[in-house]
């Protein structure tokens, strides 16, 4: 087995990359030159023997917001990540695509999940972190969302989350249904 060929910064140009941009791919070894990276647009490289399907349709970027709560749990989370390992950097976020609005969870869906005790103990099986941390990074994140449905682990885990939020879409409509 040959070893990998290591890839230096393309934006330093003097430090190993560890990551790679979602959306063009080019390496780059931090934050902070991702940052740099992302001040000029970018898009994803063509390739001419892809034989993947364009939707009908454009899709939409939707902005998501999260509520002031989460953002102080990401940031403890950040936080706690950067102290329990410091030589691991936290990935910055690539937008999000949503080609139809009404796939946005609201605030109530969100805080059903963040509380869900069982969504959290799910979470502390390592196997499965790692299994949503390559789906997160990985430069084809559908294509590895599907294969992972094939994972028993991985499709429970999804039916904890789905089942939150429809338990917090009755809790909605009941409240909803009591105050008309």
């Amino acid at each position: 087995m040959c070893p990998r060929a290591t890839q230096t910064c393309e934006i330093c140009e003097k430090v190993v990359s560890k990551y790679k941009c979602p959306s063009c791919l080019v390496p780059y070894c931090s934050l902070g030159c991702f940052k740099i990276h992302k001040e000029t647009p970018c898009a994803k490289p063509s390739d001419p023997s892809s034989t993947e399907e364009k939707p009908a349709s454009p899709a939409k970027e939707v902005p998501v917001k999260r509520p002031e709560e989460a953002n102080d749990v990401v940031e403890k989370t950040q936080q706690k990540a950067s102290a329990a390992s410091p030589a691991k950097e936290i990935p910055v976020a690539r937008p999000i695509i949503v080609e139809e609005e009404k796939y946005i969870l609201e605030k109530t869906q969100f805080e059903a999940i963040a509380s869900s005790s069982e969504i959290r103990e799910a979470l502390k099986d390592e196997p499965l972190q790692k299994l949503i941390y390559s789906i997160d990074s990985s430069s084809n994140p559908l294509q590895e969302l599907d294969e992972a449905m094939g994972i028993e682990a991985f499709r429970e885990f999804t039916d904890k989350i789905l089942s939150n939020i429809s338990k917090s879409n009755d809790e909605q409509f009941l409240a909803t249904t009591c105050l008309a």
